[in-house]
């Protein structure tokens, strides 16, 4: 792997040395764009580790190059060299697309530059409107069908492949998961009663999953900060998180609710089927703790109340643990069969009268970048419904005993939903699963919405600090000693490429100006030279804008890796800049 990202990093400069050549800038330009390109220690870095930027880079300027390519060909329409740059520039953004979908910034460059051929198509009189369409049509055909048949052709070798189970089930449905070979339905070994035990009974250890941020209700032996930076305080009780992996630290005890000072109530011992609308308690395996919620303000989203396992720090400290298990569809009262993955419910905290709920934002480091989980007052908010995954039971000392009164328990309950003696058809639903296209929607959704709701990073940099490389990023730091590797870019040549930026703007600006006013500073045939100049330096300018401003939209956490794709855009106009002002010298002198 590292290999092949080398070898995206290396192809990299040929292609930006290319591309200058391409715009109509002098070998010389090129050659010290590719210089640039070079020496630049980020991209350097960027293609020595495992990650699919240097690929995105690469693919991004090939992409550029053949849609350049295919430009110079505008004089010899629906030739075959024609029909040939369409078709690469497509195989190239349909690479592009199929190794990450930053990769749309790419597209998004390309884009920008067809629709300013075609505006050009739109001025030229000699061009009919039937041949003004079917340049549209092509353009769209080989510029947006090509990377959606290569996008379907690698998610289809991805499925057909990639056919095991792995860590990765958590991230996708039930039906999904059983399209997999070797899914394990449980991380527990549970003990089967009898082949049709579905009923959830006291004592029961259970994992609990969010069915809208596909994470497990997790605690951990770690504490809530006693103050977060906006120096709001929290309970300083035990973290209460979803977590994306099937864990130890996933499983939580059903019980009945303590009595009055803590006494164990009547039948608490007992294993009794737990019933629609029951008050139980959750308490934390690992750890002992039990699950509460109290009016203090949520990490990350303050309008909700944290929740955390209990620590008794003082009597002055009110716990409220006590939580009303309700199941869709089943009667109040009725006892609640389950069946893995399929039983809804929702746990109602029963002080506040709000719903335990994951808010999909993820945590800063001092809960390992986990999920959010919350109480809030929305008891219909999609946020607030969790499956029931794995359940354990004791070993029973009369299995007979409880496999008979199960079998009585089923037999007088009649709401379907309740687990009533289950059909054939049942049995095959459980055993649903999905299509080719089912699967590859799933897939999109999820990656659409993977990083929607990162939490804050402290290596995390807003765009506005990239251009002068305001935060640098650790990839890895050694905890014995002062090695690290960190992504850092050569600071002359950034700073000096930022402010090269606005010297082409005010250049542009100026000479366009006095141009209008008809004040002529440079010969005919040198003013045709700048012509070039400015409208392929254009062309640098907005694949620098369309590689960063799309940023500035985004909520999620980001780091400087990020900016990485527009840094060889701005290194060219750099060349370009330092090239003008050559020839300006050149003529001064």
């Amino acid at each position: 792997m590292r290999s092949a990202s080398g070898l995206a990093g290396s192809l990299l400069v040929p292609c930006i040395y290319q591309i200058m050549v391409e715009l109509g800038f002098s070998h010389r330009a090129a050659f010290l764009a590719s210089l640039f390109t070079i020496l630049d220690n980020s991209l350097i870095i960027q293609s020595r580790v495992i990650m699919l930027d240097s690929f995105v880079i690469f693919l991004s300027y090939l992409s550029v190059l053949c849609y350049l390519k295919f430009y110079h060909l505008r004089h010899r329409p629906f030739s075959g060299e024609w029909h040939r740059g369409l078709i690469y520039t497509g195989l190239s953004l349909g690479t592009l697309l199929g190794v990450k979908y930053t990769g749309l910034l790419g597209l998004g460059c390309v884009g920008l530059l067809t629709l300013c051929d075609l505006w050009q198509l739109i001025a030229d009189t000699t061009i009919d409107l039937l041949d003004f369409l079917l340049h549209f049509l092509l353009r769209g055909v080989y510029m947006l069908g090509i990377p959606l048949v290569i996008s379907l052709i690698l998610f289809f070798i991805h499925f057909t492949v990639l056919t095991n189970s792995g860590p990765g089930n958590a991230f996708v449905s039930k039906p999904f998961r059983n399209t997999l070979i070797g899914t394990v339905e449980t991380t527990s070994e549970p003990i089967h009663l009898s082949p049709n035990t579905t009923l959830l009974r006291y004592g029961s250890h259970v994992s609990l999953k969010s069915t809208d941020a596909l994470c497990w209700l997790h605690s951990h032996p770690h504490l809530y900060p006693l103050k977060y930076p906006d120096d709001r305080g929290s309970s300083y009780q035990q973290q209460v998180t979803c977590y994306e992996f099937a864990d130890i630290n996933n499983l939580w005890e059903v019980r009945r609710p303590l009595g009055p000072g803590g006494v164990a109530g009547a039948g608490s011992d007992s294993h009794d089927p737990v019933r629609n609308k029951d008050l139980v308690e959750l308490v934390h395996i690992n750890t002992s703790k039990i699950l509460n919620s109290h009016d203090v303000a949520a990490p990350l989203t303050p309008t909700h109340q944290e929740v955390a396992g209990y620590v008794n720090y003082s009597s002055q400290f009110v716990p409220h643990l006590e939580w009303r298990l309700e199941v869709t569809g089943v009667p109040d009262g009725s006892p609640v069969f389950h069946e893995r993955g399929k039983l809804k419910l929702k746990l109602i905290h029963e002080h506040s009268k709000q719903t335990l709920a994951c808010t999909g934002k993820r945590l800063p480091e001092w809960a390992f970048q986990q999920y959010e989980v919350v109480t809030e007052r929305d008891v219909s908010s999609t946020t607030a419904v969790w499956s029931l995954e794995d359940v354990v039971l004791p070993p029973p000392s009369n299995a007979t005993a409880w496999a008979e009164e199960e079998r009585l328990i089923r037999e007088k309950t009649q709401n379907p939903g309740t687990g009533s003696a289950k059909s054939e058809d049942e049995d095959d639903d459980s055993q649903e699963t999905l299509n080719f296209w089912e699967k590859y929607v799933e897939l999109q959704v999820h990656m659409a919405t993977a990083h929607g709701n990162l939490g804050e990073h402290q290596f995390g940099a807003t765009p506005h600090n990239w251009p002068l490389m305001g935060k640098l990023l650790p990839y890895w730091l050694d905890e014995k000693g002062n090695a690290q590797v960190t992504l850092i870019g050569n600071p002359v040549m950034w700073w000096v490429a930022s402010v090269g930026i606005v010297v082409f703007l005010a250049v542009t600006a100026v000479h366009l100006l006095r141009r209008r006013r008809e004040i002529f500073d440079l010969p005919h045939g040198e003013m045709a030279e700048f012509h070039q100049w400015w409208t392929s330096g254009s062309v640098l300018l907005v694949g620098w804008l369309a590689h960063y401003l799309p940023y500035f939209l985004l909520s999620r956490v980001l780091f400087l890796h990020h900016y990485l794709p527009a840094v060889p855009f701005k290194l060219m106009l750099l060349a370009a800049v330092c090239e003008h002002f050559y020839a300006w010298l050149k003529r001064c002198g």
